[in-house]
């Protein structure tokens, strides 16, 4: 494994060239991801304009805020996730298009997959903060293997990347952490830095990855195998 400073460099590099596609392609998630918030916002002004009762909108409220994320904003994030993964792997640069192509050749086990691990984690969540944050580690992978492994079950998935995962999730956080600099950075720019941010944390991830990954088939163990 290489050192969390190597993983930003070879970020760095993997970016360069590909800026204006990067900030596109997360501008477009981001965008996506925002527009949640307007379900609840408008099941309000039908509570307010005596269409549903107050327990009927928070439940549409909830409900239809769920389905966006999971049939929408999770497939692409997926997608997204592994178009700077092909880029920093690859260096294929076309990463508008794979945003397409890879949201939608998985699109529904991208969501099936994603919602499982979401609740995986949430279930861990409800006992402490600390356990949740180690099961989010743990799964981090999950997004990566659904695309790389797509005859693979998806419980098989989440559980593969828990194996990979294993000795790994200490240096996972401290690579995150080491962008929490930059996040404060972010705000003297009123959150416009975010789409310079994000691809830069993408590309990181999508090296550490790439690494695990091959440290585990180096093991001999083939990387489709959650057994």
């Amino acid at each position: 494994m290489r050192k969390n400073q190597e993983y930003k460099n070879a970020a760095l590099a993997a970016l360069k060239g590909s800026w204006p596609q990067a900030i596109v392609a997360t501008a477009i998630v981001l965008v996506l991801s925002q527009l949640a918030v307007l379900i609840p916002w408008g099941m309000m002004r039908l509570y307010d304009s005596g269409a549903c009762s107050q327990f009927v909108c928070i439940a549409l409220s909830v409900v239809v805020t769920l389905l966006y994320m999971y049939l929408l904003v999770m497939p692409v994030m997926t997608g997204f996730i592994n178009a700077f993964s092909s880029l920093t792997y690859k260096s294929d640069r076309a990463l508008l298009e794979n945003l397409k192509s890879m949201t939608f050749e998985g699109y529904f086990r991208y969501a099936a997959g994603m919602f499982l691990m979401s609740l995986a984690t949430s279930v861990c969540s409800l006992a402490l903060i600390v356990p949740g944050m180690i099961a989010s580690l743990a799964l981090f992978l999950t997004p990566y293997i659904l695309h790389d492994n797509p005859d693979l079950p998806l419980v098989d998935a989440i559980r593969l990347s828990r194996k990979m995962m294993y000795g790994h999730k200490m240096q996972l956080f401290k690579l995150i952490l080491g962008f929490i600099g930059w996040g404060l950075l972010n705000v003297l720019t009123l959150g416009i830095g975010t789409l310079w941010l994000v691809p830069y944390m993408m590309s990181s991830m999508a090296a550490f990855y790439q690494d695990v990954r091959d440290q585990y088939i180096m093991k001999g163990v083939p990387q489709g195998s959650a057994s």
